[in-house]
């Protein structure tokens, strides 16, 4: 499997090493691994500097880019191999995580019309305990498990999650640039999910049953800590866009559904701290589900320190 590896780093010097490490210490080498500096200023740029290797290519940003999407885009450019695999500066690999995915794409005959192939990964937390992914907890991985779009949309709505997590995934490199690559200057969070909802709508997914990726959740400089979700989220236009263009009766039901689900969970997060701006949910299809609709309208409309304390009620008769 000729792959290449590519790290955004933007300020994760704590952590940025660790990741490097992971990708030198796999079973399957990379040809490849290239880390864009994302114009740092705490040290990481010198910390990679360090970590001299014949494979590592330093790619360096004057100015940096929200969620790395400019960085990894400018990579991808510069990447010459048939198959790319990402990874979070903050995140790791187990040793075995390309061999895994190159094993995966060989049991299913190194077909051209599978673009992707993403394992599952552990939630690491900072008192050290760890957690299966969604797709892991709910669905299992007992064997290798191929999606197409339907199926992608279908997954992605049962767990209530992007069944894809970056650092997990692998790409072909046509692939992403004939979905466009990832949203730079569009997108200041949720940019992934945005590019894999393209991707998945012209190649096949290939889910495989390891689990061999690490998301650390202790990481300092998270996208997802920096970034409100009291705001329309890019992936909306995305998903109206397809919408538009579907002829499948049933694609659009799953796109609505989807939307419905992803606006939903941005709306219930920003609850949590102020009321909810009715563009986070503009264009909610009602008649795929009118119940949390009516939660939306709550959330948008009522005093947050009422929707704060029904929530907190919810959760204590719940336990």
């Amino acid at each position: 499997m000729n792959v290449a590896v590519i790290i955004p780093v933007f300020n994760k010097e704590r952590y940025v090493e660790r990741a490097i490490r992971s990708a030198l210490s796999q079973t399957l080498s990379p040809s490849n691994i290239l880390v864009v500096d994302d114009a740092s200023t705490d040290g990481s740029g010198e910390k990679i500097a360090s970590l001299s290797h014949p494979t590592i290519s330093i790619l360096r940003r004057a100015t940096p880019g929200p969620g790395g999407y400019a960085a990894r885009n400018l990579a991808i450019e510069e990447a010459t191999t048939e198959w790319i695999a990402f990874l979070d500066a903050d995140d790791a690999w187990a040793p075995e995580h390309l061999q895994s995915i190159a094993d995966a794409l060989s049991r299913n005959g190194d077909d051209p019309a599978v673009g992707c192939v993403f394992t599952g990964y552990q939630e690491v937390y900072q008192d050290g305990h760890a957690t299966p992914d969604p797709y892991t907890r709910q669905i299992r991985r007992a064997r290798d498990r191929r999606l197409a779009f339907v199926e992608f949309l279908d997954l992605w709505i049962r767990v209530r999650a992007c069944p894809v997590l970056t650092s997990a995934a692998a790409f072909r490199r046509r692939v992403l640039l004939e979905a466009g690559l990832f949203p730079a200057g569009r997108c200041s969070r949720g940019g992934d999910k945005d590019l894999w909802l393209r991707v998945a709508r012209k190649t096949d997914l290939l889910a495989c049953p390891s689990v061999t990726a690490m998301y650390y959740r202790d990481s300092t400089n998270k996208v997802t800590r920096n970034n409100t979700t009291n705001l329309r989220h890019c992936l909306c236009d995305t998903i109206d866009r397809l919408i538009a263009e579907e002829t499948s009766s049933e694609r659009r039901r799953l796109l609505m559904r989807l939307f419905n689900s992803e606006v939903f969970q941005y709306a219930r997060a920003a609850s949590r701290t102020e009321r909810v701006d009715p563009q986070v949910w503009k264009g909610f299809h009602v008649a795929q589900d009118p119940f949390r609709y009516l939660v939306l309208q709550a959330l948008s409309r009522l005093p947050h320190s009422l929707t704060r304390c029904l929530g907190r009620s919810r959760s204590r008769t719940k336990r």
